[in-house]
């Protein structure tokens, strides 16, 4: 064992023996080289350690930039509208006149939502299942609930507030519109103008656009459907009616009518600020000075003279005239020779048949009697106009059947100045009532251009010398606001009809139209679940850059080392 460890000891002295006398024997140039070496090595590791340090500096502000933009898009969402519509025709998103609209309100206008706001869409699905028998709406409370919050987006002086009814603080909501019908789910649009607190509130039927079912009716059980939402329309036009100083008010006669097309008339009226009274009365005694306008749709029975001498007392309004009155005209309706020759004191003129386009291209396959109609072209520089053509602002094509052949005749008041609105193409011919669709007893003569909307407006001056006017409209069809192609978005029906009743009752500009636009669900804000938001905050706000930190380190330490 000794001689073992002897013999180690003699090992290791040997080679520390022959350590030193490599040392010693290394030459100067050896020398210098090994220093050099330990120099690159030494300055190599700094370069590392500090472009580790850059690299971890760059990371960090990365980050920081990161969870930054998180944060502000998310604060900025709650004041400011950053969604895109990605539909194709861009029903989820509010338009362009509806927005300007809300950007110029002035006025402080309080929208509340009588719902808690996170179970709003469960408490209006219990709510419409009960009374409509609707079973699943579920995704269009969402809709609606998401819409109402984007408002105050585009105006500070809008506010949006949910009130749960079950809550001490709506008692002080339901006492001050007790008498309004107040439901679960309502929604109470309020402003205050001067001393009066004008409001409007909004129920289920004013919002969701309802299909029913009577398949069962007889049985007592009836279902309906959710076929679009129109909140939008509802929710915008409630605050123009808030803020607006005056509230036109239009009378619908319906007694003369065999048939009532008086609904849809109402609900775009309404829609837009205006309050309509429909009235039954099968005679028309003295109409209210109140009404800005009337209307009489697609009559059927004549009119006796007392009748007639009221609405000329009504449109020349003791001399003070801004009056209005609207014509909608019907093919299937007999001849009224009373009333014609009213209209044509107004210098217009209405003919028997009905309106056929030869021109293919212009009407309906088919069916010649529904054809395109367009608004006139007006000469900007023709001085003898007195035709005011913003009426026409946006109005594009029209389409309506069943039109009565209507021209611009002379006035018995040279004060009253007629002029087209819209007229046909010039192949139109008149066939007679109750033609097939394959009538061609016609000549190439026989072919013209008629006119669809005719406007004759009386104008004179008030004591202050400024202008005065009343308005009556004649429209070839009914069909301009009673028929599918009124609610087509693509066509100008509704606003054209909007566009005259407002310059009816002397709000040529309003600024804005609120046609009816159904947001069908498609939009993708539905789809998002809370617990998706939660899902997509803990990924992108703390779990990616938790990994990236940690990446970092590592490089950084593998670098040091390196």
């Amino acid at each position: 064992m000794d001689n073992k460890e002897n013999m180690n000891n003699e090992i290791e002295i040997k080679e520390a023996e022959i350590e030193e006398a490599k040392t010693v024997s290394e030459t100067e140039p050896q020398k210098k080289q090994k220093v050099k070496k330990q120099k690159q090595k030494v300055l190599r590791s700094q370069f590392l350690f500090k472009k580790g340090g850059y690299s971890v500096a760059i990371i960090a502000l990365v980050l920081a930039a990161l969870i930054l933009l998180n944060w502000l898009v998310a604060s900025l969402g709650e004041r400011f509208h950053l969604e895109f519509d990605m539909s194709p025709e861009k029903v989820n998103s509010m338009d362009a006149e509806n927005i300007k609209f809300l950007e110029g309100v002035k006025d402080k206008v309080t929208v509340t939502v009588c719902a808690d706001e996170k179970s709003f869409a469960s408490y209006m699905n219990s709510y419409a299942q009960e009374y409509y028998g609707i079973s699943d709406g579920g995704d269009y409370f969402e809709q609606t609930a998401n819409l109402i919050k984007k408002y105050k987006s585009y105006n500070d002086n809008i506010t949006v507030d949910f009130i749960d009814p079950q809550s001490s603080e709506f008692m002080e909501v339901y006492r001050n519109y007790s008498n309004a019908g107040v439901t679960y789910g309502s929604i109470i649009v309020s402003a205050q103008k001067g001393e009066t607190n004008r409001y409007k509130i909004l129920n289920f039927a004013d919002i969701y656009e309802l299909k029913t079912d009577d398949t069962y009716a007889a049985y007592g059980y009836t279902t309906s459907t959710i076929e679009g939402n129109n909140v939008e329309t509802a929710l915008t036009g409630a605050i123009a009616y808030c803020v607006s100083s005056k509230t036109p008010r239009l009378a619908v006669f319906t007694g003369h009518s065999a048939n009532d097309y008086s609904e849809p008339l109402s609900k775009l009226l309404k829609d837009n600020n205006f309050e309509v009274d429909v009235l039954t009365d099968k005679i028309i005694g003295n109409i209210p000075d109140d009404y800005d306008a009337i209307a009489i749709l697609s009559p059927t029975v004549d009119f006796i003279d007392s009748e007639l001498g009221n609405l000329s007392a009504f449109l020349d309004n003791g001399g003070k005239l801004s009056k209005g009155f609207l014509y909608f005209a019907d093919a299937s309706c007999p001849s009224l020779p009373n009333f014609e020759s009213f209209l044509s004191q107004w210098g217009i003129k209405v003919k028997e048949g009905v309106l056929f386009e030869t021109n293919a291209d212009n009407a309906i396959q088919d069916d010649p009697s529904t054809m395109g109609i367009y608004p006139v072209e007006t000469a900007e520089d023709d001085e003898n106009s007195t035709f005011d053509s913003s009426i026409l602002k946006e109005i594009n094509i029209c389409v309506a059947g069943q039109n009565v052949p209507i021209t611009i005749g002379k006035p018995a008041d040279t004060s009253i100045k007629v002029n087209a609105v819209m007229n046909t193409l010039e192949s139109v011919v008149a066939a007679p009532v109750g033609s097939a669709a394959d009538w061609n007893e016609y000549s190439d003569s026989d072919k013209k251009q008629y006119n669809s909307v005719i406007e004759a407006k009386k104008a004179d001056y008030d004591a202050d010398n400024n202008v005065i006017a009343s308005y009556v409209y004649a429209f070839s069809s009914i069909e301009y606001i009673e028929s599918d192609w009124a609610d087509n978005s693509r066509l100008s029906n509704k606003d054209l009809v909007l566009a005259c009743c407002e310059r009816a009752v002397n709000v040529e500009d309003s600024g804005i139209s609120f046609t009816s636009k159904t947001i069908t669900n498609e939009t993708f804000a539905e789809s998002v679940t809370e617990t998706g938001i939660n899902v997509v905050n803990i990924i992108f706000v703390w779990a990616i850059p938790i990994l990236v930190v940690a990446m970092g380190i590592f490089v950084y330490i593998r670098r040091r080392n390196a």
